[in-house]
């Protein structure tokens, strides 16, 4: 039997892409036959499906996950990263560090489920090693666990609980092998548990639909449900058609258990937290049921559960950190593209987001390569691209949810301006765009990267792109065109700044043995404090008296540009104070400024 299986909310695309994925990588692994090659084919509107694959399907579901998530493959990538930063003397103790606790953590899980295997003589080694000199014994001890944690038991037991813990459990509750009770299944346990919970329910259903369509009498239908009575919605199905005629049972079946994600299909499943619990409902919160129904009031199909079983393999999963400098956190993302696009489109968009993405390409570079294709169409697909990033805890029932709508002068900017951005700070960077597609203006992100640069001493630069690039994209939005007066402007402003910074380092202070005075640069950080702060506030009037005071202080004339911060004819406030704070704390050669900003 040949079903559609159609694009529709995010998630159910994100499904889609996840089969199409796991389907690919089955038939390459030679985990599904060669005879199944034409059982899922892409169309325009989703994936046609053969439903002769699917009892094939658990099984590359799980080596999938086992690949993409290799405990093996991670851990050997950490440990080369440690030991190429041990090999730096200044380096070494951090990295020695590092190196020990990642072994120790997974060494001890090794001994928990495989006592057997000889970890403990590697341990005892790794700890005498202190010394730089030792570097010689740290590489052999690393090749030791390597080749110890590349065995096909021990990888696939701590791979399969990691990919469980870390990414299966941000989408699900505690259904099937997700339970707490098969944590002992091994890797065909698994197999058959996802065989039995979400293969066996979609071949009695698409049956049953059969049946129904075929039926000649009720007698048909109950006979069929007599044959498979194990099945537990059956057992209600039963008992509620016992006296009814054939065509009640049709005419219910398209009313009462209709799926709300694959209209037409058969639903015994409510759409709820343990079946996506990202957005997913309890079920006993009545007051989010349409006419307060207890008992299925979002009705989905076993065909719909299959699907979004798949989203995990249909996203881009990334660590991301949220907040900035000591007040942040990392927390495990799902990342996906939707549009209106055919699906051909949408599923090679993810793939590229999903290689940008293990690439650790920050966001504006991935934004700007998968926006490429699509300027070239019409506006309105451009309009309806957006990007969604997900962090879910089923334990604690939160969901971070983030659409990142791309709206055309967003898209004008990222083919216009490409790799702009690249001289900010990564975190910065990553905040900023994120701000910028949700609509948001990203002077805050601005103002806490000047923070940091007073705090930190970081590359001063970064902020004047940062303030520049702010500024196209607002003009963009506005639809102005006088795009190089706005930048020539914010580069005087900048340029403003320097020439202060020059003059009171030159001017500097005199030191007397018996009264301390503060350093040039210190005195410049305190101003650039109060600056920030004023602007931060938004209060012009005690900006525009630090900076005549200022001025004053170094004898230099004060540039008619300043008066956009009261009139903000041609600049924003923002904008001005931003641009002379960060030319006030701009440290580098005038040659590598000049290559920059040019």
């Amino acid at each position: 039997m040949r079903i559609e299986l159609r694009m529709g909310e995010w998630m159910v695309t994100m499904g889609l892409v996840g089969l199409y994925r796991v389907f690919e990588y089955g038939l390459e692994n030679r985990l599904i036959d060669q005879q199944y090659k034409n059982s899922i084919r892409i169309v325009p509107q989703g994936l046609e499906l053969e439903t002769g694959v699917l009892p094939l399907l658990p099984r590359a579901y799980f080596h999938y996950l086992l690949d993409e998530y290799s405990t093996a493959k991670r851990t050997r990538e950490r440990l080369l990263s440690y030991l190429g930063q041990a090999k730096k003397e200044n380096l070494f103790s951090t990295a020695l560090a590092n190196i020990k606790k990642t072994i120790t953590d997974t060494g001890k899980k090794i001994q928990q489920y495989f006592p057997d295997e000889p970890i403990s003589p590697l341990l005892e080694a790794l700890k005498s090693i202190k010394k730089p000199e030792q570097i010689e014994q740290l590489e052999q001890c690393i090749a030791e666990f390597q080749q110890l944690l590349s065995k096909e038991a021990i990888n696939e037991k701590l791979t399969l609980n990691y990919f469980k813990a870390a990414v299966l459990k941000s989408f699900f509750g505690q259904v099937s092998f997700l339970n707490v009770s098969k944590n002992h299944l091994d890797l065909e346990g698994h197999i058959e548990q996802f065989q039995a919970d979400y293969i066996v329910p979609v071949q009695r259903d698409l049956q049953l639909e059969q049946i129904l369509r075929s039926a000649s009498a009720e007698k048909d239908v109950l006979c069929f449900l007599d044959e498979h009575v194990e099945y537990e919605p059956f057992k209600a199905l039963k008992r509620a058609w016992k006296k009814k005629p054939l065509p009640q049972m049709q005419e219910e079946l398209k009313s009462v258990y209709e799926c709300m994600l694959f209209p037409g299909r058969i639903a015994f499943y409510n759409f709820e937290e343990m079946i996506f619990s990202p957005i997913g409902i309890t079920s006993k919160a009545f007051n989010f049921n349409w006419d307060l129904q207890d008992k299925q009031p979002k009705p989905i199909s076993s065909l719909a559960k299959l699907v979004l079983f798949f989203a995990p393999a249909g996203a881009a999963i990334y660590l991301k950190k949220e907040g900035f400098q000591d007040q942040n956190e990392y927390r495990m993302y799902a990342g996906f593209v939707q549009s209106d696009a055919p699906f051909p489109e949408i599923l090679q968009k993810n793939n590229h987001l999903k290689q940008m993405k293990q690439q650790k390409d920050p966001f504006d570079r991935i934004v700007s390569k998968l926006v490429q294709s699509v300027t070239k169409e019409a506006s309105y697909v451009v309009d309806h691209l957006f990007f969604l990033e997900f962090s879910s805890d089923y334990d604690s029932k939160k969901t971070h949810l983030h659409y990142y709508h791309l709206p055309l002068y967003l898209a004008r900017y990222f083919v216009e301006y490409p790799g702009k951005l690249d001289y900010v700070h990564y975190d910065y960077r990553e905040q900023f765009i994120q701000d910028v597609l949700r609509g948001v203006d990203p002077a805050r992100v601005i103002y806490e990267y000047l923070r940091d640069c007073i705090e930190n001493g970081r590359s001063h630069i970064g902020p004047y792109i940062a303030i520049r690039e702010r500024s196209r994209i607002m003009q963009l939005k506005r639809r102005g065109k006088e795009m190089e007066k706005t930048d020539k402007r914010i580069y005087a402003l900048y340029r403003c700044g320097q020439e202060i910074r020059k003059a009171l380092e030159q001017a500097g202070s005199p030191k007397t043995a018996d009264r301390y005075s503060a350093s040039p640069s210190k005195k410049i950080s305190a101003i650039a404090y109060r600056l920030l702060n004023a602007a931060k506030a938004g209060d012009r009037k005690s900006f525009l008296d630090t900076l005549f005071r200022l001025h004053m202080s170094a004898d230099q004339p004060i540039s008619p540009l300043f008066l956009n911060a009261l009139h903000e004819r041609d600049l924003d406030f923002p904008a001005v104070a931003n641009a002379f704070i960060a030319g006030l704390l701009s440290q580098e050669g005038q040659g590598e400024q000049e290559e920059v900003v040019s």
